[in-house]
Order: structure tokens, then C-alpha cells, then sequence
């Protein structure tokens, strides 16, 4: 299931400001953090065993809330929330992600078969991801714009999703739309935070990166869905 813990619980924290009043975020520091976030959440998913999957959802959604606490803390003492304690919780966030994706990353790579899905995956949401990103950050349009229709889509697709767990037998047939749905949500989203990390405030690195991260991450988790539906559902496998 996605982590809907998306970034529209940062946007007030990361929204579009002059930028002659207050320093950018660097992007180099961006990507840089959020290599190291790739890198934390690929380790939970390839060497946490899965029966750590309910502790690292526990964990992951407390540090939804604790990351912002931490980060102001930090930006009270003057010191660099991507290097201090926010930067660190950011990574264990990134780890806990990557153990939730566990089960079905290790179900995956226990076969050629299942591999090759999981390859193919990663590769289109890497694609996807860089494509819609950088549009975000040369497009000269305003995309802060569609912020509001993308949450109410978030929401939409979420209650859909919810649903489904109780009423499967209904919303089964749907699930390929459902994956599209959510694909096309996220890469948005992804364009729409990519450009907000171009005009944000340098104080709040950490948390535009975390939002652009929770965008692959639900983005990913959909392609993949995807190919697990035309693979004929290795999933449950």
C-alpha cells in the first residue's frame, strides 16, 4: 500500500517565497541528501527481515510528526537541520519506508522472474521520476497552482484505496485504473515539489527533500503495482 504520508503535509512549510529575502535551497544539497535516502530506504528493503514490517510502519508515521518538531528545534539553535538531527531522522525515515516495501522487494528477488518485475519497475519510476522532475525545475509556468487539485485527487485516490481493502470483490477489476490513477497523482507531484525545492528557503532542505522522496516512493510503489497486475499478481505469490 502507497505511503500516503505525502509531501502535501509539507507544502506550508516548503511554499514558493521571494527569493531575494531569504536564501534558496541549494539543489546540489537536495540530492545530495536524497541519494542518501535512496540508498537508506534500498538497505531496510533488501536486509530487514519482514517481520519488522509493523514496527517500521509505527515508527515511519511517528516520525511524520516528530522530522517538522525537530527540524524547527534545530533552526531555533541555528544549526543545519540536514546535517543535524533532522538530516539523521530523515534517513531512518528512508530506512523504515524501505522495510515497509520489504516483503514484497525480497518476494521479488527470490525469483528471475520476480527480479526482472522489480528492475523493470525501478527503472520506469526512475525515469518518470526524473522526467517530471526536471520539468519541474525549468518549466517557467506556476505549479503551486495545481497544488489544490492534486490534494483533493490524494484524497480521492486514498478513500478509493481504503475501500478497496473492504470491499475487494467491487474494486478488483479497477485496480490497473487505480495503479494509472496513482501514477499520474504522483508524477505531478513530483514536477509540483521539484519546483518548490527551486524557490524554497534553505531552511527547510530537509523537508522539501523528504516531500520529493515520499513522491518516488508512492510512485514507485504504483508502476510496480502495475507490473505485478500484468505479471499476474506475483505479488500474493
Amino acid at each position: 500500500m502507497p505511503l500516503f504520508e505525502n509531501s502535501s503535509r509539507y507544502y506550508r512549510d516548503s511554499s514558493i517565497v521571494d527569493i531575494k529575502k531569504a536564501k534558496s535551497v541549494s539543489l546540489t544539497e537536495v540530492m545530495g541528501l536524497l541519494s542518501f535516502m535512496f540508498l537508506a530506504m534500498a538497505a531496510g528493503a533488501l536486509l530487514v527481515p519482514p517481520s519488522y514490517f509493523m514496527p517500521a510502519v509505527i515508527l515511519e508515521f511517528v516520525l511524520l510528526f516528530v522530522i517538522p518538531v525537530i527540524n524547527r528545534r534545530d533552526l531555533a539553535r541555528d544549526n543545519t537541520p540536514a546535517a543535524g538531527l533532522t538530516g539523521a531522522l530523515a534517513l531512518v525515515f528512508a530506512a523504515c519506508a524501505g522495510v515497509v516495501l520489504g516483503p514484497v522487494v525480497q518476494a521479488l528477488t527470490a525469483t528471475t522472474e520476480g527480479l526482472a518485475v522489480l528492475g523493470q519497475a525501478t527503472l520506469i519510476t526512475f525515469v518518470v521520476f526524473a522526467s517530471f522532475g526536471a520539468y519541474g525545475l525549468m518549466t517557467k509556468r506556476n505549479l503551486s497552482a495545481m497544488a489544490k487539485v492534486l490534494g483533493i485527487g490524494l484524497l480521492i485516490l486514498l478513500a478509493i484505496m481504503i475501500l478497496s481493502l473492504f470491499f475487494s470483490s467491487f474494486f478488483s477489476p479497477f485496480g490497473l485504473l487505480i495503479g494509472l490513477g496513482g501514477t499520474v497523482l504522483f508524477s505531478l507531484m513530483t514536477a509540483l515539489d521539484f519546483q518548490r525545492a527551486k524557490y524554497s528557503t534553505a531552511d527547510n532542505a530537509v523537508m522539501v527533500t523528504l516531500s520529493i522522496f515520499l513522491d518516488f516512493v508512492n510512485l514507485f510503489t504504483f508502476i510496480l503495482d502495475i507490473f505485478l497486475i500484468f505479471g499476474g499478481g506475483m505479488r500474493k505469490r
